[in-house]
Parts: structure tokens; sequence; C-alpha cells
């Protein structure tokens, strides 16, 4: 018998994300050969990516480094958007 499944989330899709928005990619529709590709770009299940550019290509950055994806390829991705990191309160004040 397998075990129950956790429920699973609706996770937006990358393209529904504003440009500059931090979010950490939580599943993939895709195919096994988009899919392997992908794993060789560094865009793996809980990495953490930056929104730099919605539209063709949509532009990721990825542990420094910037990927141009191609927006059916993104719309099939699902991202959990971030919160913002607070900033930090100015020294001397």
């Amino acid at each position: 018998m397998s075990e129950p499944k956790e429920p699973s989330m609706s996770w937006p899709s990358l393209t529904s994300l504003a440009e500059g928005t931090e979010a950490r990619l939580r599943d993939s529709a895709v195919s096994e050969a988009d899919q392997a590709l992908l794993t060789a770009l560094g865009l793996v299940q809980d990495r953490r990516l930056l929104v730099r550019k919605i539209g063709a290509p949509c532009i990721v950055e990825v542990r420094g480094i910037r990927i141009g994806l191609a927006e059916p390829i993104a719309a099939r991705l699902k991202v959990e958007p971030l919160e913002p990191v607070a900033a930090e309160p100015a020294r001397g004040a």
C-alpha cells in the first residue's frame, strides 16, 4: 500500500510573477527532455530564483547566472513567491 500524499499546493506559474520577484521553484510540468535541460541549468526543485524579465524570453537569475526561458516552458514552472527581505535599520539611527 502506498503512503498518503500530502495535499498539493496550487502554486502560480513563473510567468504570473512581477519582474523583480524572488521565488522558489516548487514544481514543473515539462517533458523529461526539458526537465533534464532545466536541471543542467540549475533550475531544480526548491531552488531560489529572481525574475528579471517576463516575456519572450522569460529571464530568471539563478545563483547569479541569468537564464532565458521560452515562454511556454516558463509558464509550466510552478513557483512559490517569497516574502521580501526586510531592510536592515540604518546604523546610528
